[in-house]
């Protein structure tokens, strides 16, 4: 029935859709975080506090891109960076460097692939140099997870980002903290759009968006050139 509509109609009925769509992943994404089911998120037993659907696709991009280092930014109890060295396990090769603005935990978990930074900021510029010797010649994935201000992502964006290859990315985490939290604001989003304008080699990869409800919406930056 719907080929014998005027084209006007089936062009708003189209456009009806598409927002009504767009509501209901909004709400999903909403309950979703307001449950705060992700943050009982474990791997192997470690809190890894992540939307299970984002390590998806990292694992996918790991899996595309063959990283020899990731960097994670924010270790809280180390359940990522275990996830991600166990994903190099699978994979045969890499290794992972966390840093933690928090000294290191007795408890994290211990993996041969994992080195923990602790006890500095990120944007230090001691630990950017040994993450920038760690990176040299390799492969690196970034991901950043610490703090969420504008200010800070946007920092960590000058430091890290140079060291991803083309084809690689940078995964800026939690970009959808101010649909939720605008006290936050502003924050990581705002840090990808400045880096962005300013930046010339990165991309935004919405196909890394597919499962409709991440934490980091816009935050799957690509390396194009």
């Amino acid at each position: 029935m719907a080929k014998h509509l005027p084209r006007g109609i089936r062009g708003i009925t189209f456009r009806v859709g598409k927002r009504l769509d767009r509501a209901a992943v909004s709400r999903a994404h909403d309950v979703f975080y307001l449950s705060d089911a992700w943050t009982d998120a474990t791997w192997l037993g470690a809190q890894a506090l992540k939307n299970p659907l984002d390590l998806w696709i990292y694992q996918e991009i790991m899996f595309e891109t063959r990283p020899e280092l990731v960097v994670e930014t924010g270790t809280y109890r180390g359940g990522s960076a275990f996830f991600l060295a166990s994903m190099c396990d699978l994979l045969g090769a890499g290794e992972v460097v966390s840093i933690d603005i928090e000294p290191v935990r007795g408890d994290y978990p211990s993996h041969p692939r994992v080195t923990y930074l602790g006890g500095r900021s990120s944007t230090d510029p001691a630990v950017v140099e040994v993450v920038r010797a760690r990176a040299e010649g390799k492969r690196t994935l970034v991901i950043l997870d610490s703090d969420h201000s504008q200010a800070h992502v946007e920092a960590e964006l000058a430091e890290y980002a140079p060291l991803v290859p083309v084809g690689g990315y940078v995964i800026v985490e939690d970009s959808n903290i101010g649909q939720i939290r605008k006290d936050l604001l502003p924050g990581p989003l705002e840090a990808i759009e400045a880096f962005l304008a300013g930046a010339k080699g990165f991309e935004i990869d919405r196909t890394r968006e597919k499962f409709l409800i991440t934490h980091n919406p816009s935050g799957y930056l690509r390396r194009v050139h």
